[in-house]
């Protein structure tokens, strides 16, 4: 009966994302990247018609080849056990909203609270909370593990014509990877459901779908709403899940070697990590730092 009541939630939540949803929503089995594969689309042709028109399509695959995240590392993926998409929001202007650079924070944001719901829904044990770490992951913080790692987004632009392009994927382990990151600066992968759940059975392709079309349309309406009025959008969203904040760290500053010292302190309204740092023996000075790496600092 369970196994029944299961069934039929997972595909009334289906057809429920089939009829709201704004958005065309794609499959295929294999791809070389989400990302890649959508900024190839053929681009609208542009007219007064379409001055405020925005086209989205999101692409969902079950395997990526070549997947990508920050600093064109590899995101490794294992076929079923991830949701693997991409988000494409055509518009029919060139310029670009100001503080286009925090808008990842936005959608991690809101990734998070879908990510949440949807666990929930399908698992009571899925109940631990969504962190945010600048700039793009989505993490858990546990007092055995520490930071462990569950998604990750990556944003790419393009211009063309008087018109811009912009592609949001995202990476999210819905069951822990069985084969460890080999880089060895990555932090810990961890999953939005344990081997404990017992819900793999029920993460197939139409729950994934549903689940990609809500969060489709949840990253649609972020973007309406960032470019409307910026990152002040999401500011209560990002402070309740920023992990960094007031926690000791580690950073680096983006092309450099050495690592620092610092107090997180937040983030601004442009989407940099704010600091509190005493770098060569000067007085604590507050920083913020626009690109780099920062890791929370054992304790």
């Amino acid at each position: 009966m369970q196994a029944i009541i299961e069934s039929m939630t997972k595909i009334q939540a289906y057809a429920a994302a089939q009829q709201t949803s704004e958005v065309v929503v794609r499959w295929e089995p294999e791809v070389d990247s989400t990302n890649a594969r959508l900024l190839l689309e053929p681009w609208h042709r542009a007219g007064p018609e379409r001055a405020d028109d925005l086209s989205a399509i999101c692409l969902l695959a079950d395997h990526q080849s070549a997947g990508r995240g920050r600093h064109r590392k590899r995101w490794h993926d294992e076929p079923g056990a991830c949701l693997l998409m991409s988000l494409l929001i055509d518009r029919s202007k060139a310029a670009w909203p100001e503080g286009l650079a925090g808008f990842s924070l936005a959608c991690a944001a809101t990734v998070a609270q879908r990510l949440e719901i949807q666990a929930c829904l399908l698992s009571a044990k899925a109940n631990s909370k969504l962190w945010l770490k600048w700039p793009n992951d989505l993490v858990r913080l546990t007092q055995e593990k520490g930071l462990s790692k569950l998604a990750g987004i990556l944003i790419e632009t393009r211009q063309h014509a008087g018109q811009s392009r912009l592609v949001i994927g995202l990476g999210v382990n819905l069951l822990l990877p069985q084969m460890p990151s080999a880089d060895p600066q990555a932090l810990p992968a961890d999953a939005l459901f344990s081997v404990g759940d017992s819900v793999a059975h029920l993460l197939d392709r139409d729950w994934r779908m549903a689940l990609a079309k809500y969060v489709s349309q949840d990253l649609l309406q972020c973007w309406i709403d960032f470019e409307r009025h910026g990152l002040a959008a999401f500011t209560s969203l990002i402070e309740t899940r920023d992990v960094l904040r007031d926690r000791r760290l580690l950073v680096q500053d983006e092309g450099q070697e050495d690592w620092f010292e610092a107090l997180g302190q937040g983030i601004d309204d442009r989407g940099y990590l704010r600091i509190l740092s005493q770098r060569s023996g000067r007085l604590p000075s507050l920083e913020t730092i626009h690109q780099g790496s920062v890791r929370l600092l054992s304790r």
